[in-house]
């Protein structure tokens, strides 16, 4: 195998170095949407056993905690980035199966088109088959 130049060397690093800086921002942004997801939750959960001046229902509570468990496992994926340096798929899938559920949840269904209904199945299918057939990785 041919030497690299160490031009070739030195610009090769820069750019193996910029998705770990990228995903080190990312990570720090998770936190702290994660950090304000939590206390958010915990106030409408307060809330929702203290009657107060402003009434919650359930379904604002139950958006608020699958918010929060979407990020956590969007928090996940990148911190197994920084360990393994692979994205791991059926994390994503899982974080995209709860948002949906959280969409559906959150958006009443009952006045919406037929279509809508059909695609959000299908694509509720998907991604359980997604999750089903990709096995989880194993670390090295």
């Amino acid at each position: 195998m041919p030497e690299r130049s160490p031009v070739t060397e030195a610009i090769t690093n820069f750019f193996s170095l910029v998705p770990m800086v990228l995903y080190t921002v990312v990570a720090i942004l998770l936190t702290v949407i994660a950090v304000f997801s939590v206390y958010d939750s915990a106030i409408l959960i307060y809330q929702l056993i203290v009657p107060t001046s402003s009434p919650v229902n359930i379904i604002s509570v139950i958006n608020a905690l699958l918010l929060t468990i979407t990020i956590i496992v969007l928090f996940e994926t990148v911190t197994v980035y920084f360990r393994t340096k692979h994205v791991e798929v059926r994390a994503l899938l899982v974080a995209a199966f709860t948002g949906m559920v959280r969409h559906i949840l959150v958006y009443n269904m009952v006045d919406t088109d037929p279509l809508i209904l059909l695609t959000t199945a299908i694509l509720l299918g998907v991604l359980i088959g997604g999750i089903i057939l990709v096995k989880p990785e194993t670390p090295t």
